[in-house]
């Protein structure tokens, strides 16, 4: 007896082209999406280290009795780090014990390197701004914070608040992110990108 051969199962051409573009459609809208949850959660991560490393700071200045300055540093990882003198944070930053209390990592004067980070990825930048008033505005240049062994900081401009914002490599308002820094030493985050809080 001859047996009938079943038809093959499958998909036909327009089934599969409507699966493509419903597939494409799904990902144009989920790219962009989880790009700007992979840049939000980076640069949150970012500003979280430097809010981390400002409250070591005061608190090793509290501990140990002596200055500690935090200072952005163009060459954080090598074997003698230095502080760059400018208002860009965002090519790493350091944490010293400052014995001869002037903004200068020497290992000479009995300085002590507590904490070195390095530079921010994938073209992320932080900028030191100073101010008078906690929520603005800011401008001016902040190239260092020093903590007496009372946890007051001494900022550079001799202003009363201290700014250090972060921005993506487009500038994105909505991802940008600041640490604010009082005169007592209090360190605050702050995402208000609209008036001023975050320069």
């Amino acid at each position: 007896m001859r047996k009938r051969r079943g038809q093959a199962a499958g998909y036909t051409l327009i089934e599969m082209a409507v699966v493509v573009v419903i597939a494409a459609i799904i990902l144009a809208y989920a790219i962009p999406a989880y790009k700007s949850l992979l840049a939000e959660n980076r640069m949150s991560s970012e500003i979280n280290d430097l809010l981390n490393d400002v409250e070591q700071s005061r608190s090793a200045a509290i501990k140990q009795g002596v200055p500690v300055v935090i200072c952005p540093s163009s060459n954080p990882t090598a074997a003698t780090p230095g502080c760059s003198g400018s208002a860009s944070w965002g090519t790493g930053w350091i944490v010293f014990t400052d014995i001869a209390q002037n903004q200068t990592f020497a290992t000479s004067s009995g300085d002590t390197l507590l904490r070195a980070h390095a530079a921010l990825q994938m073209g992320d930048t932080m900028t030191g701004t100073v101010g008078s008033k906690a929520t603005g505005p800011f401008a001016g240049t902040l190239t260092y914070l020093s903590f007496n062994r009372m946890g007051a900081a001494s900022i550079a401009d001799a202003s009363n608040f201290a700014a250090i914002s972060i921005h993506d490599a487009s500038n994105t308002a909505g991802w940008r992110r600041c640490l604010v820094v009082s005169l007592v030493g209090t360190a605050t985050l702050n995402a208000d990108q609209t008036s001023g809080v975050c320069p």
